[in-house]
């Protein structure tokens, strides 16, 4: 028999009873017989009898067991649960556990009794369990927020890249989105290139940038093969406007185009 421990008085949807761990296994409930009987408005002899004449449906050790001459009796006196004179009287004190309250409960037939039992089992025998699952229980509360956040955060993006007609822009978005789910890049970033805006080019040639736009719109220019096209915020508002950037390539065409 695992060693007994008396903890005290609790209380369960109006009921007082003593919480008492051990006998069936470390950090197993167990209830007295007394207890139950008190619970249940039966007399304490009469619910002893019961279970004397259904003894053998009870297993030692895993349904029940008899205080009578062990130790533990001694804690049961001195914490007034039993005087010595009833605990002298008694022939039997009887402990259950859950399951032992269980089959007491079948051979009493008292629906009311099923009904205190089922508020005992959730309040009282599954209590440490669930107790003991709290830190557990939260962080996949915390987990299930936090990819709920990263997921919210991927489908922003993602809904942002389905409105945008710059590739480049559509692959780095996508790319972002994969890396807040999974942590990785699954997606590749696009290949970057230096890039120059008409006011650049035309600043280092000596023209203006309406010039630059005139030649590459006359030249066709303003293409894949030539630049990108860009989301800049305009000059004049905080809107962001539409831009056409040059690449390397297309810069030395303008250069070209403007030297001959």
């Amino acid at each position: 028999m695992n060693e007994l421990v008396l903890k005290g008085i609790v209380k369960v949807a109006g009921m007082k009873f003593n919480h008492i761990e051990g006998g069936f296994g470390k950090d197993k409930k167990a209830m007295l017989v007394k207890d139950i009987a008190n619970i249940h408005n039966q007399p304490l002899g009469e619910v002893n009898r019961r279970i004397n004449e259904n003894r053998k449906r009870f297993k030692d050790g895993i349904d029940i067991i008899d205080l009578k001459g062990t130790d533990f009796v001694m804690a049961l006196n001195h914490n007034g649960i039993y005087t010595q004179n009833a605990i002298n009287r008694s022939a039997n004190i009887y402990l259950l556990s859950e399951r032992g309250y269980s089959k007491l409960l079948k051979i009493l037939e008292d629906d009311v009794a099923w009904e205190q039992y089922e508020k005992l089992v959730d309040g009282y025998f599954h209590m440490r369990s669930e107790i003991r699952n709290i830190p557990e229980i939260k962080q996949k509360e915390v987990e299930a927020r936090l990819n709920n956040s990263k997921a919210r955060q991927a489908n922003v993006l993602l809904k942002i890249a389905d409105k945008i007609n710059v590739p480049e822009y559509k692959q780095i978005l996508s790319s972002y989105a994969t890396k807040i789910i999974t942590g990785e890049y699954i997606l590749p970033l696009p290949e970057t290139e230096r890039t120059y805006t008409a006011g650049e080019i035309a600043e280092e040639l000596g023209v203006t940038a309406n010039a630059i736009g005139r030649i590459a719109n006359a030249n066709n220019l303003k293409t894949e093969e030539y630049g990108v096209r860009v989301w800049d915020k305009s000059q004049y508002s905080n809107k962001q406007v539409q831009s056409w950037r040059y690449n390397q390539k297309g810069k030395d065409k303008l250069i070209k185009l403007l030297t001959e």
